[in-house]
């Protein structure tokens, strides 16, 4: 799998329905990338997110969350969105921002309904997006019935990129249907590569299969390659994953649990991978580009000692404390993460 050359910073929107644990993945997400030096709890109020007395008093998200971190040389700026459908223009304003986002939701197909006005926007705005199923360690139901109530609510299809290994009614890890690797997972921790179980290889070999084909009916050569039984590869899927996901024709389904830290590292590999440049999200929304300073609102606070700020994405040249933005002098540039404003003097392609 080829990795993408970029120097730009990138963004990604966490939205999904309340309860779904948006704020425990970026929690696991911060803490993967060594940002964090411990995993917070909503339930005990000591996340990095939701730091207001109203989140932590009702455990829940009330407004856009903001972080950064930097991972394995690239710099990344997160957004945890509020899930009530009273606060949904805080999610949808914010998603304006977004390379990519991560929908999380719960394996619970009751559930599904829940999506569909997430969906909706995503695909009005044709932004590229990884459904990520979490909480699987604490659910005994089929995959395959929760994508096909969740398929229900997705314009695009939904392609599974990974298939669960149960022992017993535990889910202990899972295989990649690309790799065609299994891992078991560790808490806290990267998985281990292990062998694949027996009993697995022929439910694997049937969600390959109908990944493949998701894929062949945007690529006449991988259909050909499968009307001729040839196995494509292992390069070219990844190719070809990475290009119908930045087209918003795909939506890719992982499978893990934040608060255990299962499938983060691999949901990590997706970001870096497969998330557009911040050149392609710039031309998705139309968004001219030059050397001349370029950037879009995406929220503003009036705050009681640092007065107004607002939050924003850039999208060509640079910020920089002191400058001149539309008659109004920039006295300070910063980082939000949580609740702390980190002071920077410069913010460049794609920062946050």
């Amino acid at each position: 799998m080829s990795e993408q050359e970029t120097t730009a910073a990138r963004c990604a929107v966490i939205v999904g329905p309340y309860t779904s644990g948006k704020t425990t993945l970026m929690e696991a997400l911060l803490f993967a990338a060594e940002a964090i030096p411990r995993k917070g709890s909503v339930p005990q109020g000591n996340t990095l997110g939701d730091f207001s007395p109203e989140a932590r008093h009702r455990q829940m998200t009330v407004e856009p969350n903001v972080a950064h971190c930097d991972y394995l040389g690239d710099h990344w700026s997160f957004i945890d969105c509020p899930g009530s459908v009273e606060l949904s223009q805080d999610r949808n304003a914010a998603l304006m921002a977004a390379d990519i986002a991560i929908v999380v939701a719960e394996p619970d197909p009751g559930r599904a309904l829940t999506l569909a006005p997430i969906f909706k926007v995503l695909d009005d705005f044709n932004i590229p997006h990884i459904l990520f199923v979490n909480k699987m360690d604490k659910t005994e139901v089929r995959v395959r019935d929760l994508l096909e109530a969740l398929q229900a609510v997705s314009s695009k299809p939904l392609v599974l990129r990974q298939v669960p290994i149960r022992d017993g009614e535990q889910v202990s890890g899972f295989v990649d249907l690309v790799s065609e690797r299994a891992y078991r997972y560790k808490e806290g921790a990267a998985s281990d590569l292990i062998q694949t179980p027996e009993g697995i290889k022929e439910r694997e070999g049937e969600a390959r299969q109908v990944m493949l084909e998701s894929l062949a009916d945007f690529d006449d050569a991988l259909l050909e390659q499968l009307l001729e039984d040839q196995i494509p590869a292992t390069g070219d899927v990844y190719e070809q994953l990475t290009k119908d996901l930045q087209e918003d024709l795909i939506v890719p389904v992982l499978l893990g649990s934040a608060e255990a830290g299962n499938g983060i590292t691999r949901l990590w590999k997706a970001l870096r991978h497969e998330t557009p440049p911040v050149e392609k999200t710039a031309a998705r929304l139309g968004v001219p580009l030059g050397e001349d300073f370029t950037a879009s609102v995406i929220r503003v606070y009036h705050q009681a000692h640092t007065g107004k700020m607002t939050l924003a994405r850039v999208w060509s040249g640079a910020a920089k404390d002191g400058m001149t933005i539309g008659g109004e002098r920039v006295s300070g540039l910063y980082h939000m993460m949580g609740s702390e404003n980190l002071k920077i003097t410069e913010a460049g392609l794609g920062e946050l």
